[in-house]
Formats: structure tokens, C-alpha cells, sequence
């Protein structure tokens, strides 16, 4: 789900899956998630065929996902080592199956198909990509850490497919319901099956457990309606494509939030009503230190499910891209046409190069600057360091700031 707003404000729906596979995590040991836990536990690195219990080699991994016509991999979306897995699969996909491998991302909305397309044929620059598909704004999550999937399908043109659904589409359902969804919207509602069992378990588990929610029927009826949206619209986009001229003797790698495939019940189980076919689900499954966990993975009481979360866990560490990432330290906001500094954070290397609030922001090393993302795409190129020269205006006179980049907390709001 992309986060909403300028301050990127997870709610209730981005904060589930942003938790992806990590929600009501528990030890190994006598879980029935896992049926034959490793001995002295997981290890980062490790991958686990979970029908078996045997550990199996990267390559093992991809001889097996080689059987499968759609493979569906689950992350959490701010671990950079999730983003690794899902480029390693459609790069060994692609090297075993050239030519027929196509990507679906959860990550871009039905409307923005067309500046994918123009992507993959090369059309586009990377700021072009990103203003056309309006990343921030749909998704949120920093480019970087799915920049090098990205540019591996450009590289190789691999199609790229969208499967959100519009924005509009969303808000109409989340608000009137799937039966009263206004006529020129109507079209798009994909066919909506009958509510898993175990599905709707889980996610009342989640709406109940997310802090500040009670259980009322109608909120979570909204909640579960937009779920639904989401994966049914997602599994009409992976069938529509693989039935097309272009995607004829292709396989679908599926990248989302882990809850959209976990135990199978969610798209996978979507896309086999629509059309049967041998599907594999891949987790990357995190470890963590519990001061990594703070504020990004859900603890919550789920019922116990009788299914496999997935057929192949790949332990992986935590790397947060934030982690590498530098900031100037200001809030932005576009009026009448320029760009203005809204406010700046103490401390921060746009305070110690004297930005003030109320500067307009003209350039960055001298590139023009006229909307948020300009400054977001080339502040996203520089590490701990590196120098900016900023060109603002203020009261009517032209100055030029130098800036050094460090490390800082991510200012709330900024």
C-alpha cells in the first residue's frame, strides 16, 4: 500500500504491510509455521524448502521456482534485503528464460502502465520515470531500494506490469462499498470471489491488533473490502497479461507486501480461480534485533493457520536504506509555482548552510530544482560527505549555500 501524504504517514493499511511476513513473529521452536525448525535456529543466508524442511543452495532454489509459471515474492518494504532477493529471482529467471520473464509490482497503480511501458523501451530518464509514474506521491518508499530491480528490467526489457488499482478506484470502494461504486468506475471492479476464511481470520486478527483500532464491523468491512480490492485487482492484471499476445509462454514474477502472499489465501489463491497454474511463494524472512523491529513490524495475536506460510523461506538481515541515505533536513512545499522551504530541522547540513524558511529553492550543483522530487532524486545520489551547492532566493536576491551532507535521524515530517 503507498503511504499517504507529504510526510509519508503510514496508516492503517500501509502499516500491514509494511509489517509484511513479520507480523506475530515467533520463535522457532514449536511453531507450526515451521515444521522442522533448523537446528540452533535460522542464520541469514539460509534458504528453507518449508513442504520438506531441507535447506536448499541459491541455485537449488531457482531450479525449483523454475517449475512454476508465476512466482510470488513477499517483502517488507523497508528492508533492502528483501528488494536483493527480488532482484536475484528475476535475474536468474532471466538468465535461465530469456526473453520470458515479466514482473509485476505492487509498487504502481493500472493508470501508470503506459510510463512503464515507455520505461522498459527506454524512453524515459530516471527523474522522468519518477515524475510520470509520480512515485512519492503513489508509493512513498524510497526509489533507491528498488532502483536496481528497475533498471535490470530496463536493461533487459522485461515487461514491467502495474496492479494496483487507480486511486479512485480505491476511495470509492473504501467509502460506498463494492455495490455502489460509481458507473464510470464500475468497469474496472475486477470480479470479486468469496472472502477466505482464513483470510478475513487473519486480517481481523491484524485490524483488531493495530494500535488505536477497536473491532467495529463497518471500519473493518472498509479495511477488508480495500484488501480485497487490491489483491483481486492485482490477480485480474497477472492472468490478464499471461492470456495476452505479449506475455504468451511467459512466466510472472510477482513483487508485494508479504500479507498479499502469505499462506497462499491472498493473490496466489486469486490468480488460481482465474487460471490454474503451478504457482511458487517465496518469503524473505527477517533477522532482527527487536531494536530493529521498533515501530515497523506489528505484534500482534493471530489465530493459528493450517497452512504453510510459503514454500521457501530466505533468511535475510536487516539493511534499511536509510541506513546509507543523507538528507538535507527540510520540508518543502510547492506554491504558485515555486518551490519553497517550509521548514528546516535544527542541526541539520540544511541548517548549518544557513537555508532558512521561506527560501526559495532555485537549484541543486546547479541542476534547476521546481518540484519536491527534483530535490529528493539528486539529494537520494549523495552519501555522508559529499557537498551540494543550493541555489535559493530570498527577498528577492539570489544566493548560493554550500552544503555538506551527513548522517541524521529522519526529521518527523521531513
Amino acid at each position: 500500500m503507498p503511504l499517504q501524504g507529504k510526510a509519508y504517514v503510514v496508516g492503517l493499511a500501509g502499516a500491514l504491510l509494511l509489517a509484511g511476513c513479520g507480523a506475530n513473529r515467533a520463535a522457532m521452536n514449536g511453531n507450526p509455521e515451521h515444521p522442522y525448525p533448523p537446528k540452533g535456529g535460522p542464520k541469514a543466508g539460509e534458504i528453507y524448502h518449508l513442504p520438506t524442511g531441507l535447506a536448499i543452495s541459491e541455485d537449488g532454489l531457482m531450479d525449483m521456482l523454475s517449475g512454476a509459471r508465476m512466482v510470488c515474492v513477499g517483502e517488507t518494504h523497508d528492508n533492502l534485503n528483501d528488494q536483493r532477493v527480488e532482484l536475484t529471482v528475476v535475474r536468474e529467471l532471466h538468465r535461465r528464460f530469456p526473453g520470458k520473464v515479466a514482473v509485476g509490482m505492487e509498487m504502481f497503480r493500472e493508470p501508470q502502465q503506459a510510463v512503464l511501458d515507455r520505461w522498459v523501451k527506454g524512453e524515459l530518464t530516471e527523474l522522468e520515470f519518477l515524475k510520470a509514474s509520480k512515485w512519492y506521491e503513489t508509493w512513498g518508499f524510497d526509489f533507491g531500494a528498488y532502483r536496481d530491480l528497475l533498471l535490470f528490467a530496463k536493461e533487459n526489457r522485461i515487461d514491467l506490469i502495474a496492479m494496483n488499482p487507480s486511486k479512485d478506484l480505491q476511495e470509492a470502494v473504501r467509502r460506498t462499498g463494492l455495490d455502489n461504486v460509481p458507473e464510470d468506475l464500475r468497469r474496472m471492479l475486477p470480479e470479486i470471489g468469496e472472502t477466505d476464511p482464513w483470510q478475513r481470520a487473519v486480517l481481523r486478527g491484524v485490524f483488531v491488533g493495530h494500535a488505536g483500532h477497536g473491532d467495529g464491523d463497518a471500519s473493518f468491512d472498509s479495511f477488508l473490502r480495500v484488501q480485497l480490492l487490491w489483491e483481486e485487482t492485482m490477480a485480474q492484471k497477472v492472468v490478464d497479461y499471461l492470456k495476452s499476445p505479449r506475455g504468451e509462454g511467459k512466466r510472472m514474477v510477482t513483487i508485494t507486501g508479504g500479507w498479499h502472499v502469505k499462506y497462499g489465501f491472498g493473490l496466489p489463491k486469486k490468480v488460481v480461480r482465474r487460471l490454474p497454474m503451478d504457482y511458487a511463494i517465496l518469503l524473505p524472512e527477517e533477522i532482527s534485533t527487536p531494536e530493529q523491529q521498533e515501530g515497523r513490524l506489528m505484534r500482534v495475536d493471530l489465530p493459528e493457520i493450517p497452512l504453510l506460510p510459503a514454500h521457501f523461506l530466505w533468511y535475510v538481515p536487516f539493511n534499511s536504506i536509510d541506513e546509507k541515505r543523507v538528507r538535507m533536513g527540510v520540508r518543502m512545499e510547492e506554491k504558485e509555482g515555486r518551490l519553497l522551504v517550509e521548514s528546516v530541522a535544527p542541526g541539520s547540513p540544511a541548517s548549518i548552510a544557513g537555508i532558512a524558511k521561506g527560501d526559495e529553492l532555485l537549484a541543486l550543483d546547479g541542476q534547476p530544482v521546481k518540484e519536491p522530487v527534483d530535490v529528493l532524486f539528486r539529494v537520494g545520489g549523495k552519501r555522508q560527505g559529499d557537498t551540494a551547492r543550493v541555489t535559493v532566493r530570498r527577498g528577492g536576491e539570489e544566493k548560493i549555500l554550500d552544503l555538506t551532507f551527513f548522517k541524521m535521524p529522519k526529521p518527523k515530517g521531513h
